[in-house]
């Protein structure tokens, strides 16, 4: 009973945390819904593939029909958690910032006889900027006024999977409860005696339902290697929103509202998503896998108008070696990643993509403990995301994920001598 207690004050705080956290500094999070996670899950050092990944260490929750490879008799628990630093430049300024958060928190069990299940948090979309102006009045030679934009939010989800598997075939669908809020505040300071700042304030709540289905077939091709081959997709889907609107005008002796309404009642379409690729293993030993992912991002909408974006692509690869699976040094069974992910996401401005490329690299170190196991994963991932080109911003990025996954024995029955 004290492990079940536990496992819920676990979900509730992080929940909390998940909730309230400024995940990113990318000015380019201030576009719709905010930056999607190009590289995310247990699989971050091998490019953050998905579609085929299936082992009885990690659970990925990208494609719910990996959750079939789970081990019967334990109860997984895996974390993760990132570190980004990140450097920013134009044609004419420089700036960086660093960021920490909570990534993910999931869990996993066999149910009954070929049905599995697993739930958590994750995280869906970032928005976190601020950004700072200083323009001259038009028509006031010399006269100069500051403004300020920020904005804070992003989706997060709440899900319970199942998963069900037939021979080498394996099938499953991720319910999600997707919630969050998208704020966007504007500050405009006239640098004038006894001038009043403007502060004005956009607050979209959203709530709703996302439904992911995941496929996987497995193909032994000789004693020695397997070929397995993988996709999940999700369908388009209506987030109930709300959005509200504050501006007022303050000065040193008084703070006067201006307007403060709730300007609109509708929905958020969020498009659909499909992932797919193949994960080939050779003797247990060498795996190389892939991914291409596509979202119809120009089909997003915002209280039924059409955003300015463009679909979204995402090419991935990723190579693992495994020297030993039970050696005897400690090297030998660790499992060492490298990869890489072009991105061409859904953000287009001044006639320019938003491209992303990234090289990764890390490793997943075993720790046995009695009636456990703990598998600590390292991932590093360095790239640049934009370019200075017309006028625009690059991100020159470095990332550190810590993916900590645990194995528990509660379901396995104590042998009495």
């Amino acid at each position: 009973m004290k492990r079940y207690i536990l496992l819920f004050v676990l979900f509730l705080s992080f929940s909390g945390l998940l909730s309230a956290q400024s995940n990113t500094g990318s000015p380019y999070s201030m576009n719709g819904i905010g930056l999607l996670p190009d590289n995310f899950g247990p699989y971050t050092s091998l490019g953050g593939v998905s579609a085929a990944m299936r082992d009885d260490n990690n659970i990925n929750f990208l494609n719910p029909a990996s959750y079939t490879a789970f081990d019967s008799n334990r109860f997984y628990i895996q974390l993760g958690m990132v570190g980004e630093y990140v450097h920013i430049a134009t044609h004419q300024e420089k700036s960086k910032y660093r960021v920490a958060q909570n990534a993910a928190l999931n869990m996993g069990l066999r149910l009954a006889r070929n049905l599995y299940t697993s739930f958590g948090f994750n995280q869906r979309s970032d928005i976190g900027y601020d950004l700072y102006y200083h323009k001259e009045i038009a028509g006031d030679n010399g006269v100069y006024y500051t403004q300020q934009i920020s904005g804070k939010g992003g989706l997060n989800d709440v899900y319970l999977g199942l998963a069900y598997k037939w021979k080498e075939f394996s099938i499953g669908v991720n319910t999600s409860y997707t919630f969050g809020n998208l704020e966007r505040r504007l500050t405009l300071i006239p640098l004038l005696t006894n001038a009043y700042t403007i502060n004005t304030q956009e607050k979209i709540d959203a709530t709703g339902a996302i439904f992911t289905f995941g496929l996987q077939y497995r193909l032994h091709l000789s004693p020695t290697s397997k070929l397995t081959l993988g996709s999940a997709f999700n369908l388009s889907s209506a987030l109930n929103a709300t959005k509200n609107y504050t501006a007022y005008k303050v000065n040193s002796s008084s703070n006067e509202t201006l307007e403060d309404e709730e300007v609109d009642r509708g929905t958020i379409r969020y498009p659909e998503r499909i992932i797919g690729g193949f994960s080939y293993d050779y003797k247990d030993k060498w795996t190389v896998s892939g991914d291409y992912t596509f979202q119809a991002m120009s089909k997003y909408r915002e209280f039924g108008s059409l955003q300015d974006f463009k679909d979204y692509h995402k090419v991935s690869l990723g190579i693992s070696l495994l020297p030993a699976h039970n050696g005897r040094r400690w090297w030998q069974r660790n499992r060492y990643n490298v990869g890489g992910y072009a991105v061409r996401s859904q953000i287009y401005l001044n006639n320019t993509y938003i491209n992303t490329f990234a090289l990764t690299l890390g490793s997943q170190i075993p720790v046995f403990i009695q009636n456990r196991e703990l598998l600590l994963g390292v991932a590093f991932d360095g790239g640049v995301r934009g370019t200075r080109k017309n006028g625009l911003i690059q991100e020159t990025f470095a990332r550190v994920r810590l993916n900590i996954a645990f194995k528990e024995g509660w379901f396995m029955k104590r042998k009495i001598n």
